[in-house]
């Protein structure tokens, strides 16, 4: 995985729920750097479809879709 690669969170976990992650949620790899195994993703909101949710994401936790 890559900075702008579009990924898909696959597990549902208390520490991403309580910053608005759930499984399934769909986002976009925002920083070129992998840090201790995480990835930053930006989130869109779903009624207001603004880039919102700005949340570190362990790769493991992610499914990647496409490249972006």
């Amino acid at each position: 995985m890559k900075e702008y690669d579009y990924v898909e969170v696959i597990v549902e976990k208390e520490k991403y729920a309580k910053q608005g992650v759930h499984k399934g949620m769909k986002g976009t790899i925002l920083d070129p750097r992998n840090i201790d195994g995480m990835w930053l993703v930006v989130f869109e909101n779903p009624i207001t479809l603004a880039d919102e949710l700005f949340v570190p994401i362990k790769e493991e936790d992610l499914k990647f879709i496409f490249e972006g």
